[in-house]
């Protein structure tokens, strides 16, 4: 639903929602997730601290919206289509790494490498709302396109680890980004590496 089709109320609420979440984006971005005091965050957000948890009672459901918030930007859920199986592993694994290389995306994984082994709800917040989102369809698509590989979760976990390389050069400062003719050049890599071996269903 728009605002436009909302009535007043629904509008108002829906403005303080969505600015509680910018706001929280913004702090946990900015000075980490420890460091983020519901109070800040109400005064950044411009309302009472009442209105924070009116909408997100815990500063981990308030975590995962801006997790949910920031995937979203990345417009429709992935979707396999019936194409071949090497053409549908390098456009999922292209748009796989194109988004997780984007600023907040790095904010969010390099929030979780500073705090996560400290916070075990802040974790597990984290794996259910962000990995296990684009780790379920690929699973599914082994499952079901690729009968031959004898465990999809765990094939699809290596697919995206070995995607998701240049990540943690960027992180740690080896890489300052990455041109998206150097992407789509390290998934057809990734992608040609694996596939004999997911479509034989051995081992490497």
């Amino acid at each position: 639903m728009t605002l436009l089709a909302m009535s007043k109320t629904q509008q108002n609420a829906e403005q303080k929602r969505q600015a509680i979440v910018l706001a929280a984006k913004d702090l946990f971005l900015a000075q980490g997730y420890g460091l983020t005091s519901m109070d800040t965050l109400a005064q950044t957000a411009g309302v009472t601290k009442q209105t924070v948890y009116r909408y997100y009672p815990s500063k981990e459901t308030l975590f995962a919206a801006v997790m949910q918030a920031i995937r979203q930007s990345d417009l429709a859920p992935y979707q396999f289509s019936d194409g071949p199986i090497e053409d549908e592993l390098i456009r999922y694994g292209e748009r796989l790494l194109e988004f997780h290389l984007r600023p907040e995306a790095l904010g969010l994984y390099r929030l979780m490498l500073t705090e996560g082994a400290q916070n075990a709800d802040l974790f597990k917040t984290f794996q259910n709302t962000g990995p296990r989102g684009f780790l379920e369809p690929l699973s599914r698509f082994f499952e079901t396109r690729c009968s031959q590989v004898d465990d999809p979760a765990f094939t699809a976990g290596m697919f995206c680890n070995l995607i998701l390389m240049p990540r943690s050069n960027i992180l740690i400062g080896q890489s300052r980004s990455m041109a998206i003719a150097q992407q789509r050049r390290h998934v057809q890599q990734v992608v040609r590496f694996l596939l004999p071996s997911i479509l034989t269903g051995s081992h490497l």
